[in-house]
């Protein structure tokens, strides 16, 4: 008995999309409701896209890395200074009493330390310009998200994260970016973003994998309805409005920011109208009988 019903509502409600509201002065009667066919109401929202990245909980702020990077120059520039305090030692002699060959092997070893400093400068410098942490505050741990090129740019520190890992499928860990990607690793064509993840409980442990949900872009005002909302013709996107008296219009939509069960939708659609969730699938099979899609 379900198809016959769903093949009427069909029938009465396709029309324009831009006909989905009520006109002016007039009151249209509450819907009577079409069996098996649920509603939710299109909500008003204001949205930020999001990044999606792999993710890895880390011991420490610095990716390893970046820490050997570090430590090169570090150990560089100590070398440096021993070669240049040997050769004032011997340059200060009194009466330069210092073998010619023992001052100028000194020399040498000052150019050639000066030179492996500045080397380990530049490599350094390819890991972008950033800051040692800060530390942890109480109940939280560090993670690593690997960004792919394309959405480096797109991630400020501060942005909103939540971590799904793999270890705990039904837990979210919430976090922030501490300091987004200083530079993109040519092997892999990522650039890893430093994340802090709240974890009072202590469950992360260094190595767990995961995805990292990083909030990106400016936030944008925008409609939204429930996922199942939205089914395909082809490869158009469509919702069936609900137009009053258990009637539906089919109206195409255009989709961005999908988040949490729910999708933003554009198109002749306006807050506080009904869309089918359960049932849409339904709908749209009667509308492909022959003889409805030329209604």
């Amino acid at each position: 008995m379900r198809r016959p019903l769903l093949l009427i509502a069909l029938l009465a409600g396709l029309a324009a999309c831009d006909r989905v509201t009520t006109a002016p002065g007039t009151v249209e009667p509450p819907a009577a409701g079409v069996p098996g066919v649920e509603t939710a109401s299109v909500a008003a929202e204001v949205l930020r896209e999001e990044v999606v990245a792999a993710g890895v909980v880390v011991a420490e702020a610095e990716t390893p890395a970046l820490r050997n990077a570090r430590t090169e120059l570090d150990s560089a520039r100590a070398r440096q200074r021993a070669a240049e305090q040997q050769t004032q030692r011997l340059e200060q002699l009194a009466g330069g009493v210092a073998p010619r060959k023992e001052l100028e092997a000194a020399r040498a070893e000052q150019a050639a330390a000066a030179a492996a400093a500045e080397r380990a400068r530049l490599a350094l410098g390819a890991f972008g310009a950033r800051a040692r942490d800060g530390g942890l505050a109480p109940g939280e741990t560090w993670a690593s998200a690997r960004l792919l090129q394309r959405d480096v740019a797109r991630v400020a520190p501060g942005a909103a994260v939540v971590f799904a890992a793999d270890a705990y499928p039904d837990r979210r860990f919430a976090g922030r970016v501490d300091a987004p990607p200083a530079y993109v690793d040519p092997d892999t064509g990522s650039g890893p973003a430093r994340v802090r993840l709240e974890d009072p409980e202590g469950r992360l442990r260094p190595g767990m994998t995961g995805a990292l949900a990083i909030e990106a872009g400016d936030p944008h005002p925008g409609l939204v309805v429930p996922a199942a909302a939205v089914v395909y013709d082809g490869a158009q996107p469509l919702v069936f409005v609900e137009r009053g008296e258990g009637r539906f219009t089919a109206c195409p939509v255009r989709l961005g920011v999908a988040r949490d069960g729910r999708i933003e939708v554009t198109g002749e659609l306006r807050a506080g109208a009904r869309v089918a969730t359960t049932g849409a699938a339904s709908l749209l099979s009667a509308q492909r009988l022959p003889g409805v899609g030329a209604q």
